[in-house]
């Protein structure tokens, strides 16, 4: 089901995800409208999970590019590998070696006070060297959110 934030909007058996809430400038409304992006494909909840982890490490980037300190409370860790991937075939033992491998990077940008941007890129490589593995396709957009 597709909700709306200002009326009823016509329900669809596609799934869709709510991507980012904008205030209408309209002065005949001052609801906030939610805009849809609609996967005919029926995304599987691990992929939906790494979007978000992607928003969440972009805003993350964003606080550690202007010199502000980042907070596992502010950024808390998904469990990305609990959930159904695309392709269950990419549940392997080197598949969840990968997952450790990333969640310890990623605790590490809130345990290195000092160096939490050498900490986030260590974390963003983690994601790299997986997704060269399995589902190649992110990876220039996951290069993205390494701090330079």
């Amino acid at each position: 089901m597709v909700w709306s934030a200002c009326s009823e909007e016509q329900k669809s058996s596609k799934t869709a995800t709510i991507t980012e809430t904008v205030s209408s400038e309209d002065s005949s409304s001052s609801c906030a409208k939610p805009i849809l992006t609609v996967d005919p494909n029926n995304t599987k909840p691990m992929a939906l999970m790494m979007r978000q982890m992607v928003v969440n490490m972009d805003k993350m980037k964003s606080k550690l590019e202007n010199g502000e300190r980042v907070q596992a409370k502010d950024f808390p860790f998904l469990r990305f590998y609990l959930v159904e991937p695309t392709d269950p075939n990419v549940l392997e033992p080197q598949f969840y070696e990968n997952a450790r491998l990333f969640q310890a990077a990623y605790q590490q940008i809130f345990e290195t006070k000092a160096l939490q941007v050498t900490a986030y890129n260590a974390a963003i490589g983690k994601c790299i060297n997986c997704h060269q593995s399995y589902c190649s396709g992110p990876i220039k957009r996951i290069k993205k959110l390494l701090v330079h």
